[in-house]
């Protein structure tokens, strides 16, 4: 055998690897070079690079937006207004696009009456609350399961969600309320997560996913290791979002103990852990204000 012999043994073509039967034709070959991917990265850059919906406030962009094709992991101790925030953010997005909840914790008409507090009215009319539904009808929609629900019935809300309804953002609150996915079993977090990243980005949407932490004092400070479960959920996500409230704070503050010098501290924090495609990771701070049940940007 010569070196012509041995090079032709090892070279191997795209209609060979076609021909053994690995893909139908040479169009599905995986293996890319650059000069076949310049189209891509030219619309990354004009495109997809600074693209995403706010989530409200100026403070926070450009530094996190709401992207498609990504799944966000929001995580907090338990009272740290994990569905509070989200539910704000969510009205927000909703100026600009179509919302699917699955709150498995909260039933549909507490989330509409919270919805309608963070408008800012705290003691609606019958008028207001039809005024309300009729505004966001085409806008939110819920799937109504409390206690849990399986797997396949959130993948197929999902699906309906999108061709069917044009949702662009999906939210499932919360992880621990899927029937087949235990806290003590990583293989099926690992396996329901994964598949929530590739359905986000084959469908091009934005999916929530709100996580619970570990048992842990309340003036503790979560981060991405708090997450309850396996490290898979971290891994997975794209981006990771820890929720605080500083209840030590809001206590001295409602009996008029808190000192001068601590009044203009935030008493919320949302603390940006992962973002898989930017750079930014920070921490905002905020100010709940406990009539509205709003986080603002400045001291109230």
């Amino acid at each position: 055998m010569n070196t012509g012999d041995v090079v032709r043994q090892l070279t191997v073509t795209k209609e060979q690897v076609v021909a053994e039967g690995y893909y139908e034709t040479t169009e599905d070959f995986k293996i890319k070079s650059t000069d076949n991917l310049y189209d891509d990265v030219i619309k990354y850059y004009n495109e997809e690079k600074n693209s995403g919906y706010s989530m409200g406030w100026r403070k926070t962009d450009p530094d996190f937006l709401v992207r498609k094709g990504e799944v966000t992991c929001i995580t907090g101790s338990s009272g740290s207004g994990k569905s509070m925030i989200l539910s704000q953010i969510l009205l927000h997005l909703m100026n600009y696009t179509k919302v699917l909840v699955a709150s498995m914790e909260m039933r549909p008409v507490l989330q509409i009456a919270r919805m309608i507090q963070q408008k800012g009215m705290t003691d609606p009319t019958d008028q207001y609350i039809r005024e309300f539904c009729d505004e966001y009808k085409d806008r939110l929609y819920i799937y109504d399961q409390q206690s849990t629900t399986s797997e396949d019935d959130l993948y197929a809300s999902i699906h309906y969600g999108k061709h069917v309804l044009g949702c662009d953002v999906m939210v499932i609150d919360s992880l621990m309320k899927v029937d087949s996915v235990s806290e003590e079993d990583y293989g099926a977090q690992k396996q329901f997560v994964n598949r929530l990243s590739c359905i986000a980005r084959d469908l091009n949407i934005h999916i929530f996913l709100v996580a619970h932490t570990k048992k842990m004092d309340e003036s503790t400070i979560p981060d991405a290791t708090h997450i309850l479960g396996s490290s898979h959920i971290r891994n997975l996500v794209d981006n990771i979002l820890c929720v605080w409230r500083n209840r030590e704070h809001e206590r001295l503050n409602s009996t008029g103990d808190l000192p001068e010098d601590r009044k203009t501290e935030p008493t919320a924090l949302l603390l940006v852990q992962k973002q898989r495609n930017h750079t930014y990771e920070g921490t905002f701070g905020f100010w709940f204000d406990i009539k509205t049940l709003t986080y603002k940007e400045r001291p109230l």
